[in-house]
């Protein structure tokens, strides 16, 4: 028992530093551009960089775990991650900065799939609520406390490191994973030889890549046919993945996606409505915090500050929202959740509305708390019932599509909400213009829009959440 629990310690740091790798850049950006005399597209290509290869590597990450083995495959990828942050700490150009996150997103593609795939082999059905919680507080908290860490590395300056402590924050915790998980978790190597299906591999690391690729490159409004038609052809290649790895499947292949998990309505539909999900919540982390330092002239600090009561309220509902209101609510806890995080944002709005000089920072804090709560309810319970059919045999491959879909709502996150916000705040004569505030609530309402169509989707997940123990893992409940 108490190997188990150092080794959840371990994955879900590794689960953490991962996401967090992602919103802590956002709030230190000014800082690295200014200091790195980075242009405008290798800022870009900061923000983008880490997702980019994150998502497009997670699959393939996935069926190395199966290959060389859980264990083996997660302290690879721990061990290269943290010598990528290092690097991103050191580096002295924008250009090295941008490459060492590229490798740092490649490794973290190694570790991540196999977070899931071990709560799923460490953890009985009717034992996993707990950590399933453990694992989805986390991920939201990471996705909050971000810009707050950031603010606060940037802010304390420790040792004359400024913005390069946010990359340092890794390695310590990196070295820590590593040790906890060579000493605490199972080898858990797949019985007979697996393959890597290269035809399946090529197509779905082409695909992501156009599409995250065309997602991250709206935010420039001078090339929007160009973007689009980028997306599109990632779209279509998704499509011949999925028509690949139908057919791999008949024929007796190993596919990344097996035919089981593709026909497993319930995991589509989690998938769907997490696909959406993530646009509101990372676009807007991104845009409340670059309006408040742009047009309030807060600091980096006060920034991540703003967003404190979304990452602890957001703790607060993935516990109670998987462990509690979930095997009592089923699928209503998800709507529940989006139409509560809708409300916070939809405050937000509010305020920056009715006080057009500017908000007073108390005035944040509400929205911030009802949005945080309404993601908390959410995450948690959507990636309990996304995977609480998933057998162990198909953890790994399940773990891959899910994260790779959250990373890619991630970019659609930045490229609709945060493409929307800077498109409009590009027409403000100074950081004072009203405009900043314009552009914030319009941001804020295609993310409001995007919840409320995720609402929508929930509607085909199952209406109850059968506890697992009672249920073979294999089979897929809808009523």
């Amino acid at each position: 028992m108490r190997s188990r629990n150092l080794g959840l310690v371990a994955i879900l740091l590794a689960a953490f530093v991962d996401l967090l790798g992602v919103t802590i850049v956002t709030v230190a950006l000014p800082s690295i551009t200014d200091d790195l005399a980075a242009s405008p597209a290798q800022s870009q290509a900061m923000l983008s960089g880490y997702t980019l290869t994150f998502a497009v590597g997670l699959i393939t990450g996935a069926r190395l775990g199966k290959r060389l083995g859980l264990r083996r495959a997660f302290v690879i990828g721990v061990a290269g991650f943290t010598l990528a942050s290092l690097a991103c700490a050191l580096a002295g150009a924008a250009w090295v900065l941008v490459l060492a996150q590229v490798v740092q997103g490649l490794f973290a593609a190694l570790m991540v799939p196999q977070v899931l795939a071990f709560i799923q082999l460490m953890y009985d059905p009717s034992e996993r609520a707990k950590p399933m919680a453990a694992f989805s507080a986390l991920l939201g908290i990471a996705a909050a406390a971000g810009p707050i860490l950031g603010g606060v590395l940037i802010a304390l300056d420790l040792f004359g490191t400024g913005w390069r402590g946010v990359f340092l924050v890794n390695v310590p915790i990196g070295v820590v994973v590593a040790g906890l998980a060579l000493r605490a978790l199972p080898p858990a190597r797949a019985d007979g030889h697996v393959r890597l299906d290269p035809a399946g591999l090529a197509l779905s690391a082409a695909s992501l890549f156009l599409m995250m690729w065309g997602l991250a490159g709206l935010a420039d409004t001078q090339t929007p046919l160009v973007q689009v038609a980028v997306i599109s052809l990632g779209l279509v290649l998704f499509l011949v993945f999925l028509v690949q790895q139908r057919a791999s499947d008949r024929r007796g292949g190993q596919p990344l996606v097996p035919l089981a998990l593709q026909q497993r309505s319930t995991f589509r539909s989690a998938v769907g409505v997490q696909i959406l999900f993530f646009i509101p919540v990372m676009g807007f982390s991104l845009v409340i915090t670059h309006y408040v330092q742009t047009h309030l002239d807060y600091t980096a600090l006060l920034a991540g500050l703003v967003v404190l009561p979304w990452a602890l309220l957001t703790g607060v509902g993935a516990g109670v929202g998987t462990t509690v209101l979930l095997p009592r609510m089923g699928r209503r806890v998800i709507h529940i959740g989006l139409l509560t995080m809708s409300l916070g944002m939809a405050l937000v709005v509010a305020v920056v509305l009715l006080a057009p000089a500017g908000p007073a920072f108390w005035h944040f804090l509400p929205g911030s708390a009802i949005g945080g709560l309404g993601m908390g309810l959410v995450v948690g319970p959507l990636t309990e019932i996304a995977l609480s059919r998933v057998s162990r045999e198909h953890a790994s491959e399940a773990s891959g599509v899910f994260n790779s879909v959250g990373q890619l709502s991630a970019s659609f996150g930045f490229a609709t909400v945060g493409s929307t916000y800077f498109a409009i705040a590009a027409g403000a004569a100074g950081p004072s213009d009203g405009l900043y505030s314009d552009a914030l609530s319009v941001a804020l309402g295609v993310g409001i829009g995007a919840a409320l169509l995720a609402a929508a989707v929930a509607v085909r997940l199952p209406q109850r959440h059968i506890n697992s123990a009672n249920q073979p893992t294999d089979v897929d409940v809808d009523r």
